[in-house]
């Protein structure tokens, strides 16, 4: 079925799934023919392409891991190719700050399907082709600059390919360029916005953007919130809407949130992306509404297409409630290997963001657990210091997390700022 993929509207409901079934059995039949990965994987099972016709044979399929790409993908691609390594026109892989890196290599087939997804999910977000875009997510082997430069310039917007760093210029380019739309982490727009004023700039008076679209890291309600209100886009018509994405996945243009959405939910683009959600501890496929880890089967990629990957990104599928079909994934709660386990108790480093960022005072944060003795310390930077905004914020954190932090007030500019993904949490 041909139709526009960049737009969110192009097909119906069952067109969808129709589209989606007939993806499925396509890339079905390309591993099989070519993933040595993936043959191996059908051959122990005594599976062929035949038995896999649908969502729920699908289960017979083992899931794709993180640890499985590092060993057979690295460093081109490995046992995951189902191309000639003369068809990859390049790679993006992530930092590998946890041991080997994970790869994802690209045909041209790709890089153009990489771009459409992007420029849909920035349909989806508000831009049009008279926006021009302030790109500050980082350039290189992290995907979001690229991605995200890739798919503004297949919309026809105007993109300014910022990188990260030179913050202070950043203010003054912003302005002199009359950027609409800022796209970055949320920590880092959050850390650009405090530039601006720094730089004797009142963000929502003598700037024009009327967008943010944070992304590629884990954020919540509030955060989003935070940045709509330093960079006053609300009172422009605009907001802050999260897109999502992962190097195993294709990049950034996964799912993206929508006006309507209210910072809880997001479309996810289920023609090229089948998701399934399961238990992150047995691996049990769960119901619509409930929430557990996405997994996500890769339907259109060309040169290196992945079954069943655990994202290990928890959150909850839903269909959707408004004018674009394609269904919802819940804003991601945190990641399945990013929890903490504190006396007995699950801690989400998301959670304790939400309540923070919900509080006007506080400027940045930073966790530190120490493991002997067991402790929970929140440094909160302020410049409104006060024993009832200390009580305030153990009671919302104990509340939310049931577990009981010390909270120490440091004075502004004390933390460390990030221009990349944030790291707020020491481990000791």
């Amino acid at each position: 079925m041909m139709y526009d993929e960049t737009d969110p509207r192009a097909l119906s409901k069952e067109d969808i799934e129709s589209v989606q079934m007939f993806r499925l059995r396509r890339v079905i039949r390309r591993v099989y023919e070519s993933s040595p990965f993936y043959r191996k994987v059908f051959k122990e099972r005594n599976l062929t392409p035949e038995d896999i016709r649908s969502k729920e044979d699908l289960k017979r399929i083992p899931f794709t891991t993180k640890g499985d790409l590092r060993e057979k993908g690295y460093p081109y691609g490995g046992e995951f190719l189902t191309v000639s390594l003369e068809e990859i026109v390049g790679w993006h892989m992530t930092s590998g700050t946890t041991g080997v890196p994970t790869v994802g290599a690209y045909t041209s087939s790709d890089v153009e399907l990489w771009a459409n997804l992007v420029a849909r999910s920035l349909r989806t977000a508000g831009v049009t082709r008279k926006d021009v875009i302030a790109n500050v997510y980082g350039y290189g082997l992290f995907t979001g600059g690229m991605g995200l430069h890739l798919g503004a310039q297949k919309l026809g917007a105007k993109v300014i390919p910022w990188s990260t760093g030179r913050t202070e210029a950043l203010a003054k380019t912003l302005k002199d360029f009359r950027a609409t739309v800022i796209t970055g982490t949320p920590s880092y727009e959050l850390v650009i916005a405090e530039k601006v004023r720094e730089a004797g700039l009142d963000p929502e008076k003598d700037l024009d953007l009327r967008l943010a679209i944070p992304g590629a890291e884990a954020m919540t309600p509030e955060m989003l919130r935070r940045i709509e209100k330093e960079f006053g886009l609300l009172r422009k018509g605009g907001g802050a809407r999260e897109i999502y994405g992962l190097t195993e996945a294709i990049g950034p243009g996964v799912a993206q949130e929508c006006p309507e959405d209210n910072h809880e939910f997001m479309h996810i683009w289920t023609d090229h992306f089948l998701v399934e959600i399961v238990d992150p501890e047995t691996g049990e496929n769960l119901e619509e509404g409930e929430e557990g880890e996405m997994v996500l089967t890769h339907l259109t990629r060309e040169g290196m297409p992945l079954l069943r990957y655990r994202t290990r990104d928890i959150t909850k599928l839903v269909e959707s409630d408004d004018n674009i079909p394609y269904p919802k994934v819940a804003i991601m709660k945190g990641r399945s290997d990013d929890v903490i386990f504190y006396k007995g108790v699950k801690l989400y480093p998301t959670a304790v963001n939400e309540v923070l960022m919900s509080f006007p005072e506080v400027m940045e944060y930073q966790m530190v657990i120490t493991k002997e003795p067991q402790k929970f310390l929140l440094l909160v930077e302020t410049t409104s210091p006060s024993e009832d905004l200390r009580r305030k914020i153990i009671t919302d954190i104990k509340n939310t997390t049931f577990v009981n932090p010390e909270v120490d007030f440091v004075s502004p500019g004390t933390l460390p700022r990030f221009e990349g993904k944030a790291k707020r949490v020491v481990l000791k």
